[in-house]
């Protein structure tokens, strides 16, 4: 290793040692100084502070001062992280999945072209008599209507990981039920049985394969979520349904690279209802064929949807608590 200091400095060649004049002088010069050949003086000391002692004193050594280094560059910032972190408090409403329902009586995908306009909801492909369960806890009540036929409302609050310090209430809308298990207003607990998949109401023909429709509207308060009828013509938007739009794009979608190919997710206070459910669901089952006259009706989720993280047709993995 290197000194980090210098030597010392070579002495003064002044302060060389008395027998080298010896050399130069002759007897008499010698002599006239006092001296005697052979004999050596004794030089006087010189002066403190004087030239003569301060060269005949060895240099001081100095600490060398060093270069300063060159600043590190900063650390590369790592690249953000594709894991799923939004906890996932509901439950997927099928025990089953088939996929989204297509055939000669259209398309059941979220905002699929219709006559009236685009499809307000999405239809899961499903056998009749397939158990509907609540996806969350919340408030339900059920009815019968010319187009919706057997339906089941459920509102639940949005978790408050999402909602942050304001409410929002998501009114989850299940029609074309062959049964509901709910009589009158009732209070029900995540997985609780609702009642079962079927083809009533406008979903009665025989081109229409049996689903279950499902819509997701935001409201700011349970009563309004309550009170959401789900009409196709009201088309007016919420403020809670845009914050928690955002809120899904930050915490799942952007960090799974998780996204549809061909729809927006939105449509005015309306939810894509597979965007919130894979978000928010754990353990969705795997995607399977239908089996018999279903099989054929039947489109994988990958069709229309893709992440980075995850396989659609699997569903996310439950997250770590």
């Amino acid at each position: 290793m290197k000194s980090s200091f210098i030597g010392p400095a070579r002495p003064d060649a002044r302060a060389e040692p008395r027998g080298r004049w010896a050399r130069f002088l002759g007897s008499a010069a010698l002599a006239s100084l006092g001296l005697q050949p052979g004999c050596s003086a004794q030089q006087a000391p010189a002066p403190v502070g004087s030239a003569s002692s301060r060269s005949a004193d060895p240099a001081v050594a100095r600490p060398q001062v060093a270069k300063p280094a060159a600043p590190l560059p900063p650390e590369p910032k790592p690249p953000p992280s594709l894991k799923p972190e939004l906890r996932q408090p509901w439950l997927y409403p099928l025990a089953s999945d088939h996929g989204i329902r297509e055939d000669k009586g259209g398309r059941g995908g979220f905002l699929a072209p219709r006559t009236h306009g685009k499809h307000n909801g999405l239809d899961l492909l499903a056998p009749i008599g397939t158990e509907l369960r609540a996806p969350c806890n919340g408030s339900a009540k059920s009815s019968v209507s010319r187009s919706f036929g057997k339906w089941v409302k459920v509102v639940c609050p949005i978790p408050a990981e999402i909602a942050a310090s304001r409410s929002a209430y998501a009114s989850i809308f299940f029609s074309h039920l062959d049964s509901s298990r709910i009589d009158e207003k009732k209070d029900v607990r995540r997985g609780e049985r609702l009642g079962t998949v079927g083809k009533s109401g406008n979903a009665s023909g025989s081109s229409i394969a049996p689903h279950v429709h499902v819509e997701i509207v935001v409201h700011d308060t349970e009563a309004r979520a309550m009170e959401e009828r789900h009409s196709g013509r009201d088309q007016s938007s919420t403020g809670a349904a845009k914050r928690i739009a955002a809120a899904l794009e930050e915490q799942c979608l952007a960090p799974n690279g998780f996204s549809a190919k061909d729809h927006s997710l939105t449509r005015a206070r309306r939810l894509d209802p597979f965007v919130v459910l894979s978000c928010l669901s754990d353990e969705k089952p795997d995607l399977a064929a239908p089996k018999g006259s279903l099989a054929s009706a039947s489109v994988a989720w990958s069709k229309q949807y893709s992440a980075k993280t995850f396989d659609v047709d699997l569903g996310r993995e439950p997250a770590k608590p």
